[in-house]
C-alpha cells in the first residue's frame, strides 16, 4: 500500500430548491484516497450522465493505475484520468443520438504521504483551507469566458452569460487541456472540492470561518456548508467533497 497520509473524507450532494434533478455526481474511494465531483451540463440534455460517467470513469482509472506510476507521474495519470472520462463521454454520444450534447464539468484529486494532487477541467472547485492559519486558497482556476475580454459586440444575452460557459468540459471532441496541481498539506488542512452550487452562494470566507469553527466537526462543517447553499437561495444543485488530514 502506498498511501501514508490519515484522512476522513466526508461529502454532500443536494438538488437544491429549484432544479427537478440533480446533475451533480461525486465519488470517494477512501482506500486509494481518490476522489472526484462534476456538474453536468445540458439540462435535458442529460447533464447527470455525463456527470456520473465522468466520476466514475476517472475514478475507475486511477484506483486501476499502476502505484508506481500514480506516485512517478500523479499529474500526468490525473489528467489522463480526466481524458479517459471524456473518451468515455464521447463513445456514449457516438452510439446514441439522445447523449450528443451532453457534457461535464470534472474536477478530480489523490492525496499520498503529505501531497495533494489534483487535477481539473471547467468550474468545479478545489480549495485548500489551513485553519490553523487562518487561511483558504483556491486551487483551481474557472475555465470559463473572462468577461473582460469578450467582444462587446456579443448579444446581450449572451454576454451577461458569459462567466457561466464554460472552455474546457468533458464530453467535447475539441482538444481537452485538463490543468493540474499538486500542494503540500500539513495536519488539520481540509481540502473542499466543490460544484458551483456550493461556490457560488457560499463565498470563501465564509468557508473558511465555519472551517475554523468546526475544525473538530468534518461532519458538522460539511452540514452547515449545505445549509448555508441552500439558504442563499439553492437555485443550482448543492455538492462537494471534505477531505481533512489528521493530526
Amino acid at each position: 500500500m502506498f498511501k501514508e497520509a490519515d484522512i476522513t473524507f466526508c461529502s454532500r450532494s443536494h438538488v437544491g430548491k429549484v432544479r427537478r434533478n440533480n446533475e451533480d455526481f461525486l465519488q470517494v474511494h477512501q482506500d486509494r484516497l481518490i476522489a472526484a465531483i462534476a456538474d453536468g451540463i445540458g439540462g435535458d440534455d442529460f447533464g447527470e450522465v455525463a456527470s456520473q460517467i465522468a466520476v466514475d470513469a476517472s475514478v475507475e482509472y486511477l484506483s486501476d493505475a499502476d502505484s508506481d506510476t500514480l506516485r512517478q507521474k500523479p499529474a500526468q495519470e490525473l489528467g489522463n484520468a480526466i481524458k479517459y472520462a471524456n473518451e468515455a463521454i464521447i463513445a456514449i454520444q457516438r452510439n446514441e443520438e439522445k447523449y450528443r450534447n451532453m457534457g461535464s464539468t470534472l474536477s478530480c484529486f489523490w492525496i499520498a504521504y503529505n501531497q495533494l494532487h489534483f487535477s481539473w477541467v471547467g468550474d468545479s472547485r478545489i480549495y485548500l483551507i489551513r485553519p490553523s492559519a487562518n487561511k483558504i486558497t483556491m486551487l483551481t482556476k474557472d475555465h470559463t469566458l473572462d468577461r473582460d475580454k469578450i467582444d462587446a459586440t456579443l448579444a446581450p444575452d449572451l454576454y451577461r452569460c458569459a462567466p457561466n460557459i464554460l472552455t474546457q468540459k468533458v464530453g467535447s471532441i475539441l482538444l481537452l487541456k485538463p490543468d493540474t496541481g499538486s500542494v503540500e498539506l500539513e495536519p488539520n488542512d481540509i481540502v473542499l472540492a466543490c460544484t458551483d452550487g456550493l461556490s457560488d452562494r457560499v463565498k470563501s470566507e465564509l468557508m473558511l470561518e465555519y472551517a475554523a469553527k468546526f475544525e473538530s466537526n468534518l461532519e458538522s462543517y460539511a452540514d452547515v456548508l449545505l445549509d448555508r447553499a441552500l439558504d442563499c437561495g439553492g437555485q443550482d444543485n448543492v455538492s462537494f467533497i471534505l477531505a481533512q488530514v489528521k493530526p
